[in-house]
C-alpha cells in the first residue's frame, strides 16, 4: 500500500483514535500540520511589516504606533520556535491539544494587539486577520476548533474595544471618538463578532466537505490500489501462461516435424513392401505360376485393389508430409500446357464414359508452355478431375476451363485484390484453370475447410463417396509451391461445384532458384 493511503487512514476522522496517548504516525501528521501553520504565520506576518511600512510612507500609521505594531509581529513569528519544539515532543493527548489551543490563543492576542495600535476602534478594519486564522484552523483541525478560535477573537476584540472605550486602555491616537455611543459600540462589535462566528461555521462546514471527501479519495485509493494488485497478480498469471503455452506450442512444433520428417524418411520402407505385394499379385492373377480359380481370382482381385488404394493413400499422406517438412521441391521445366489438360481427361476417361459424365473443354489463349513441375500440375489436375467426376451424378458434365490473365486483381471472380494476391502479381502473366461440375455441391461454411488435411464434406461413417481427404490440401500446397493460389466457388449443396486456381507462367521457385 502507498504511503498516501496510510496518512489517509491515520488522518481520517472514522479511524482517529481517541486513546489518551498519541501514536507516532499521529504525531507525525499533526506536527506537520502545525508546520505547516507556523509557516503561514510567519508569511502572513512578514506581509503585516510590508503593509506598516507603506502605511508610515502614506502617513496613514502613526510613527508613534509603529514599535508597537513591530513588537506583536515579532512576537507572531517568535512564538512558532519554542512551540513547534514543544509539540515534538509532547505524547500526551489532552496537553497537545491544550499548546495548540494557546498557541492560538497568543497569535489571537498578538493580532489584537495590531488592531489596538492601528488605531482600536478606528483599526476595526483589521479584524479581516481574525477571519484568516479561523479559516485555515476550520481547514486542518477538527471541526469544533474554528467555533473555538472565533470565540477567542470575539473575546479578545470585545475587550479591547470596551476597555479602549471605558478608558482603562489610552486610545493609540489621541483620544477616544467622542461621536460613538455605548450602543454604537454594542452594535458594532454584535456585527463584527456574528461576522466571525458566520465565517467559523462556513469554515466547519467546507472542513466537514472536505473531509468527508478525502475520506471517500482514501477508500478509492485504497480499491484502487487492491485492483492495481489484482491485475498485476494477473498481468503474472497471464505472463507464466503465456510463457507455459509457449512452451507447449514448441513442444507441439517440435512433435510435428519429427513427425512429418519420420514420414518423409519412411517412404522408401512404407512404400518397397506394398510395391512388392502389388507387382506379385499382378503376376499371379495374369497367371504367369499357373490358373486360378473364381474364389482365388476373386480374392487376389480385392486384395490388388487393396493394395493400390492402400499405396495411394500412402503416397497422399508422404507427400503431404514432405510439404509439412519443407523436403517437397518442385522439378521445374518446360510444360506444354495444352497437351497436359487433354491428357489429363485421359486419367478419369473410362471412369467418366462408365457413368455417362461428358467432358467439355474451353481452352483460350493458352502460352505454348509454361515453367512449372509436370508431375506435380497432373497430380493437380488429377485430384480435381477425380473429385468432379466421383461427385457428378450420371449423365452429368465436367467442364475444363483455361485462359490467361495478365492482371489477376483486375479480373472479375478472384478472391483477392490489391496486395492480397500471390507475391509479385503485379509484374508477371498468370494461367487460371477451372474445373467445374454439376454434383452436389459445397455449403459456404466448409468452402475453406475442404482444402484441410482429412477435412471432407461428408465425414460420416456411412458417407456414400469414400476417400482421404487429403487430394484437396495437397492439392493446395502444389499450388501454392508454384506461387499461385486455389480456391472454391458453390451456390449450395446440390449445385456443383467450381474449383479455380492459377499459377505463374514462370513459377516463382524458378525465378528465386535462378536469382539466388
Amino acid at each position: 500500500m502507498s504511503k498516501a493511503s496510510n496518512d489517509c487512514i491515520c488522518i481520517s476522522r472514522k479511524d482517529r483514535k481517541k486513546s489518551k496517548y498519541l501514536d507516532s504516525k499521529q504525531l507525525e501528521v499533526l506536527y506537520k500540520k502545525h508546520f505547516h501553520g507556523a509557516l503561514v504565520r510567519s508569511g502572513g506576518s512578514l506581509f503585516m511589516l510590508l503593509l506598516l511600512w507603506i502605511g508610515i510612507f502614506f502617513r496613514a500609521i502613526p510613527p508613534a504606533n509603529v514599535i508597537g505594531i513591530f513588537y506583536a509581529v515579532l512576537v507572531v513569528v517568535l512564538i512558532n520556535f519554542p512551540f513547534l519544539w514543544l509539540l515534538k515532543r509532547v505524547r500526551k493527548r489532552c496537553a497537545y491539544e491544550f499548546l495548540s489551543i494557546l498557541l492560538n490563543i497568543m497569535e489571537i492576542v498578538c493580532y489584537t494587539a495590531i488592531i489596538y495600535f492601528l488605531g482600536g476602534i478606528r483599526g476595526a478594519y483589521f479584524v479581516a486577520c481574525y477571519a484568516i486564522v479561523i479559516s485555515y484552523t476550520g481547514a486542518v483541525a477538527p471541526r469544533r476548533y474554528p467555533f473555538i478560535v472565533a470565540t477567542m477573537c470575539a473575546i479578545c476584540f470585545s475587550l479591547m474595544i470596551v476597555l479602549q472605550y471605558s478608558g482603562y486602555l489610552p486610545d493609540p491616537f489621541v483620544k477616544r471618538p467622542e461621536d460613538l455611543t455605548w450602543a454604537n459600540i454594542i452594535l458594532m462589535l454584535v456585527l463584527i463578532n456574528g461576522l466571525l462566528y458566520i465565517i467559523a461555521a462556513t469554515s466547519a462546514y467546507a472542513a466537514s466537505l472536505l473531509a468527508k471527501n478525502k475520506e471517500k479519495l482514501c477508500l478509492q485509493n485504497l480499491e484502487l490500489e487492491k485492483s492495481r494488485a489484482e491485475l498485476a497478480k494477473l498481468a503474472e498469471d497471464l505472463k507464466f501462461k503465456n510463457r507455459e503455452l509457449k512452451e507447449i506450442t514448441y513442444r507441439a512444433q517440435q512433435a510435428d516435424r519429427a513427425k512429418s520428417e519420420f514420414l518423409a524418411n519412411m517412404s522408401h520402407e512404407l512404400r518397397t513392401p506394398l510395391n512388392h505385394i502389388i507387382g506379385f499379385t499382378e503376376l499371379i492373377l495374369d497367371k504367369h505360376f499357373g490358373d486360378l480359380n473364381e474364389t482365388q481370382e476373386e480374392y487376389l482381385n480385392d486384395v490388388l485393389t487393396s493394395s493400390r488404394h492402400l499405396l495411394s493413400l500412402i503416397n497422399d499422406i508422404l507427400d503431404l508430409s514432405k510439404v509439412e517438412a519443407g523436403k517437397l521441391t518442385l522439378e521445374l521445366g518446360e510444360v506444354h500446357l495444352e497437351s497436359l489438360l487433354k491428357n489429363s481427361i485421359t486419367m478419369i476417361k473410362q471412369k467418366s464414359i462408365k457413368h455417362g459424365i461428358k467432358i467439355m473443354m474451353d481452352l483460350s489463349g493458352l502460352p505454348e508452355t509454361i515453367m512449372a513441375d509436370e508431375r506435380k500440375l497432373k497430380q493437380i489436375m488429377y485430384n480435381l478431375l477425380s473429385n468432379a467426376v466421383k461427385f457428378t451424378p450420371d449423365g452429368g458434365e465436367v467442364s475444363i476451363k483455361a485462359t490467361v490473365l495478365d492482371h489477376p486483381a483486375s479480373n472479375g471472380g478472384l478472391p483477392f485484390s490489391g496486395n492480397d494476391g500471390p507475391e509479385g502479381y503485379k509484374s508477371r502473366r498468370f494461367v487460371k484453370i477451372s474445373v467445374i461440375d454439376q454434383g452436389i455441391g459445397i455449403r459456404k461454411d466448409y468452402l475453406e475447410k475442404i482444402f484441410l488435411p482429412f477435412e471432407q464434406v461428408d465425414s460420416s461413417m456411412t458417407r456414400k463417396y469414400q476417400g482421404t481427404g487429403l487430394g484437396l490440401s495437397l492439392t493446395k500446397r502444389f499450388v501454392e509451391l508454384h506461387g499461385g493460389k486455389i480456391w472454391a466457388k458453390s451456390e449450395g449443396e446440390g449445385k456443383g461445384s467450381t474449383f479455380t486456381f492459377i499459377i505463374p507462367e514462370i513459377a516463382l521457385y524458378y525465378e528465386e532458384h535462378l536469382n539466388g
